[in-house]
């Protein structure tokens, strides 16, 4: 059975519209140093790479869960990378606001962490009750 993808993708843009939304009236209630000043771009941007990642790991997978588990780790791999490149970029251009970006970065990418992790869990767990 495949990963259902418009389920992870309604589910996503629900995720992310509450984590926008929540964040923005942090940011607006908390002083000036706490907020980085690239931070409504962080929403966005994992929104975008974790929908490009599912959609590269639905590709790898042969729209099928087989070799789910080797596709899975290249693409954490690479995403984790990307991460990484993302947040060394950023404390490079503005080290004076790198603390509160990386913190931010962090907090943002725990919760989209746990949001694959459970639907990962619930497909497989579907997947295997729906086998013969």
């Amino acid at each position: 059975m495949a990963i259902n993808l418009t389920s992870f993708l309604r589910q996503l843009t629900t995720l992310s519209l509450l984590l926008f939304a929540v964040y923005g009236v942090f940011a607006l209630l908390m002083p000036g140093k706490y907020v980085p000043a690239w931070s409504w771009t962080i929403v966005p941007y994992f929104y975008l790479v974790v929908l490009l990642s599912k959609y590269l790991l639905y590709w790898l997978t042969g729209k099928k869960m087989n070799g789910l588990g080797v596709q899975f780790v290249s693409v954490n791999i690479v995403r984790f990378a990307i991460y990484v490149a993302t947040l060394l970029t950023y404390a490079f251009v503005f080290p004076d606001d790198a603390v509160s970006f990386i913190v931010t970065f962090f907090v943002f990418y725990f919760f989209y962490t746990i949001y694959e992790v459970v639907f990962l869990y619930r497909e497989l767990r579907t997947n295997r009750k729906n086998k013969p």
